[in-house]
């Protein structure tokens, strides 16, 4: 029957701590090898390709390098290329109008309600129809879909305040109408 020692045996404290200590030192030296060749290979030294040479002949003067020769050409190079033709003049679309431009907004502040009027997780759009005049301000509004809650007036009133580059037809100011959507969202 054999007996098994309750209390584990320790090694020799004396003996780790040298071997700790020795090992710390060995790990120093190789550091300090390491950065060493380190910081010699990343001193500063001159390109070799940017020193110059300059031939010596006894009794005669230092050699000067040609300067090299500009040719200019006689005559302007020609491109290859022909610039494109001109667009035809429109003949109009298919209902026989022409020349004709939307209205573009020249004074346009963000729409900003108060989202907090909305129950959380809510999302979606206000989608406004817009009457604009030959002047580019806006006549008329027209909520097409809404989020209620106050949102659509406040976005109707914001939009009576923005002006438009008028739309054109043949050059000349009409009234005309658009379909504006603004997409909002409460986290």
């Amino acid at each position: 029957m054999e007996f098994a020692s309750l209390n584990p045996t320790r090694p020799d404290t004396r003996r780790l701590s040298a071997l700790k200590i020795a090992s710390v030192v060995l790990h120093l030296l190789v550091f300090a090898a390491i950065t060493h060749e380190v910081r010699q290979a990343v001193k500063a030294r001159p390109h070799r390709s940017a020193r110059i040479l300059t031939p010596y002949a006894p009794g005669r003067t230092a050699a000067t390098p040609p300067k090299p020769k500009i040719i200019r050409p006689k005559e302007d190079p020609k491109l290859a290329m022909k610039e494109p033709d001109p667009p035809p003049p429109s003949a109009g679309d298919p209902s026989g109008e022409a020349d004709v431009t939307h209205a573009m907004a020249s004074f346009y502040p963000a729409p900003k309600p108060d989202l907090s009027v909305l129950p959380r997780g809510t999302k979606g759009d206000v989608v406004i129809d817009i009457v604009i005049d030959e002047e580019g301000k806006v006549v008329d509004t027209k909520v097409d879909q809404g989020l209620g809650h106050g949102l659509d007036e406040a976005v109707m009133a914001v939009l009576q305040t923005w002006t438009f580059y008028p739309a054109t037809k043949a050059g000349k100011p009409v009234a005309s109408e658009q379909q504006l959507l603004f997409h909002f969202e409460r986290a």
